[in-house]
């Protein structure tokens, strides 16, 4: 299969639109499960929106840390599948293994790209940023386990020693306090929830593709995930602004003040507090 086969396979009517369709509706159950979760918790509604768009950030940002580390992997392994000759075959072979960190800071600023500038995150402080980065990790781990020995290709084994090595680093950054450590941790397995959804999320995209055919296993599993997760942060891309929109037309209108007779005091005077 020649490289323009490869990716218009991927973009053939209807498989294409039928896959993001289902990428929206996983995407919508998601929310609501955050948006049940979030008012069973809170009857205060702008705690509950808060509580709300926390759990959608956080979930974003493990699906775009994962997506990003995914992207950079999948673009080393496609040069490596159909880049057979000429001068840059040259210089890849020559350079590969330095062009891969390289590729991995691509991926940290494409990161940083998705959550400050294609929906930026405003919601999280950086603790709450950290500790979601560091969930992603695990949840990286956790594919990489599928991979290696769940579907059994070792052809991986070097973008794992790779992230290893980065997720190492990570833990000895946050080494220089132990107590700090802890609390990163502790923080990090309040994410798992968040996780074990996105992990169902990918998992449901893979059956559907792999039981259609849409996604092929000779094309490497690596691309397969990586397709999923870009159609996954499309799906966030557009619903996001959506739901922003649905809730700032429910959200509460600001008090304002009403002088009373003698107009020497102010009292605040609701004018109109919608219920959930």
């Amino acid at each position: 299969m020649s490289y323009a086969e490869y990716v218009k396979h991927y973009f053939t009517l209807p498989d294409c639109i039928i896959f993001f369709v289902l990428a929206l509706v996983l995407l919508a159950v998601v929310y609501a499960v955050f948006y049940i979760y979030s008012k069973g918790r809170f009857k205060n509604p702008r705690k509950m929106q808060h509580e709300f768009f926390s759990l959608t950030e956080r979930f974003y940002e493990l699906i775009f840390s994962g997506g990003s580390i995914i992207g950079f992997m999948a673009a080393y392994y496609l040069i490596n599948r159909f880049v057979t000759a000429g001068p840059f075959f040259v210089f890849w072979s020559s350079y590969k293994d330095y062009l891969l960190l390289v590729f991995m800071i691509i991926s940290i600023l494409l990161n940083t790209f998705c959550d400050h500038v294609l929906v930026k995150l405003k919601r999280l402080n950086k603790s709450e940023m950290a500790s979601i980065r560091l969930t992603g990790m695990l949840y990286m781990i956790i594919i990489f386990c599928y991979i290696k020995f769940i579907y059994e290709d070792n052809n991986y084994d070097m973008f794992i020693t790779y992230f290893l090595t980065l997720m190492i680093g990570r833990f000895v950054y946050f080494d220089a306090s132990f107590k700090d450590f802890l609390n990163c941790i502790k923080d990090a397995a309040k994410n798992i929830p968040i996780m074990i959804m996105g992990l169902t999320f990918l998992g449901l995209l893979c059956l559907r593709g792999y039981s259609s055919a849409y996604l092929l296993k000779h094309n490497g599993v690596i691309t397969n995930i990586f397709f999923c997760h870009l159609y996954i942060i499309v799906a966030i891309f557009i619903l996001h602004f959506v739901v922003e929109a649905y809730f700032s037309k429910r959200k509460p209108k600001k008090t304002k003040k009403k002088p009373i007779e003698n107009n020497e005091i102010f009292v605040d005077e609701v004018t109109d507090l919608e219920d959930f």
